[in-house]
C-alpha cells in the first residue's frame, strides 16, 4: 500500500467516526424515551471511538521526542501565596454563604439566591482546594530558597 492510500484510509475512517458520533449523539438526544434508539446511539458512539483509535490520524511517523524537564524556576516550583490566599478567602466565603443559607432557612426558604450562592462558592472552593491538595501531594508545594536549582 502506498503512503497516499494509507492516508486516504486513515482520514476516511476518521470522517466515518465523526459521522457515527454525530448520528449516535442525535439518537441519544432524540430517543430519550425509547430504549432501542438509545442503545443504537450508544453503540454508534462506542464504534466511533474505536474508529478514531484505529484511524491513527494524529500519529506521526517521526522519531519519538524525548521529554526534557523544564528548569525549575520560581514560577513553576509550586503553589504561590496568591493561591493559598484565594483558598483561605474561599473558606471564609463558604462560611458566610452557609450563614446566609441558614438565615434563609430560618425565614422559611423565601429566596432561592442563598442556595445558588452556597452552591457556587462550594463548587469554587472544591476546585481550588483540590488543586492545592494535588500540588501538595505531587510535591509541588515546596518552595525552595532563591538561587537554588532543586
Amino acid at each position: 500500500m502506498r503512503a497516499e492510500e494509507g492516508t486516504k484510509k486513515r482520514y476516511s475512517l476518521f470522517v466515518l467516526a465523526i459521522v457515527l458520533l454525530l448520528l449516535g449523539g442525535a439518537a441519544l438526544f432524540l430517543g430519550t424515551h425509547n430504549f432501542a434508539i438509545r442503545t443504537i446511539g450508544i453503540v454508534a458512539c462506542i464504534v466511533s471511538v474505536y474508529l478514531v483509535r484505529i484511524s491513527n490520524v494524529h500519529s506521526r511517523p517521526t522519531a519519538p521526542v524525548v521529554p526534557v524537564a523544564p528548569p525549575r524556576t520560581e514560577a513553576n516550583l509550586g503553589v504561590g501565596r496568591v493561591m493559598w490566599l484565594v483558598g483561605i478567602v474561599l473558606l471564609l466565603l463558604t462560611a458566610a454563604s452557609f450563614f446566609y443559607l441558614y438565615r434563609d432557612a430560618l425565614d422559611g426558604y423565601q429566596d432561592a439566591l442563598p442556595v445558588y450562592v452556597f452552591a457556587g462558592v462550594g463548587l469554587t472552593c472544591t476546585l481550588v482546594w483540590s488543586y492545592l491538595i494535588s500540588k501538595l501531594v505531587r510535591g509541588g508545594g515546596k518552595q525552595s530558597p532563591r538561587g537554588s536549582n532543586n
